[in-house]
């Protein structure tokens, strides 16, 4: 890869963190819990094939909103098929406290972020988490994980920026820094993360394969294909 890259941002969910076993449960059991909750006539199960889930599989179809969405986007869609369910604002917030609850006790890091972090720090690497989840989920993982010195920006869906596919929350990074998206790299598992950061301008895009896309979809959508975000280093450093 040709000159210094500066700044690496990071997708988290199926990224940084593994999606099957911190995410999977709770996002295939969340329509399940949600109706319970507001003693719903609907079929929860209709709710979470409808998001991209099945339930039967137990699995999360790539590019769908359970995989790469918002709380807000599943919410307005279970909200569309169940009116009886609550304004669509009070959905996501009990979705996002929902997911992020399950997260918190199933937290299961790709690799030794700790060490992947210091890595790129030592080469004077800006590090950005990017994420369509809330912003407090990014918050709580760096806290648990005890990241917060290495991480220089976090946005989430929530954090004033559009969400990815747009690529706001990488620009808002680079304003931040004062970096120019040809020095940055964008990191991720799903196609909202590559159309990001071709959208910001980002000198690579790279796909990782710890989330819900395959290989065949990721070799398309991304510059690079890597096994998982541990190998970023690799990527970068080879040579030197």
């Amino acid at each position: 890869m040709p000159g210094p890259v500066r700044g690496v941002l990071f997708d988290k969910d199926g990224t940084l963190i593994d999606f099957e076993k911190t995410w999977l449960p709770g996002v295939l059991s969340a329509a399940r819990a949600l109706v319970k909750t507001y003693n719903v006539s609907a079929d929860a199960d209709a709710l979470t094939r409808a998001a991209g889930g099945d339930p039967d599989q137990r699995a999360v179809a790539p590019g769908t909103l359970l995989a790469q969405g918002t709380a807000v986007e599943v919410a307005e869609l279970w909200c569309g098929m169940a009116p009886n369910l609550p304004h669509p604002d009070e959905t996501a917030a009990w979705l996002d406290d929902y997911w992020l609850d399950h997260a918190a006790r199933n937290l299961t890091p790709v690799c030794d972020l700790r060490h992947l972090f210091t890595s790129l720090r030592a080469k004077d690497i800006r590090i950005a988490i990017v994420t369509n989840d809330a912003e407090r989920g990014a918050r709580d993982m760096v806290d648990a994980l005890g990241l917060g010195d290495l991480v220089d920006f976090i946005a989430g869906y929530d954090s004033g920026h559009a969400p990815k596919p747009a690529p706001d929350m990488i620009e808002a990074f680079l304003n931040r820094t004062g970096l120019a998206a040809s020095d940055t790299i964008m990191v991720g598992d799903n196609k909202a993360d590559m159309e990001a950061g071709r959208a910001a301008g980002c000198r690579t895009t790279v796909g990782v394969l710890t989330g819900a896309t395959p290989r065949e979809q990721l070799d398309v959508l991304a510059d690079i294909v890597i096994d998982h975000a541990g190998h970023i280093p690799d990527l970068l450093f080879q040579g030197h």
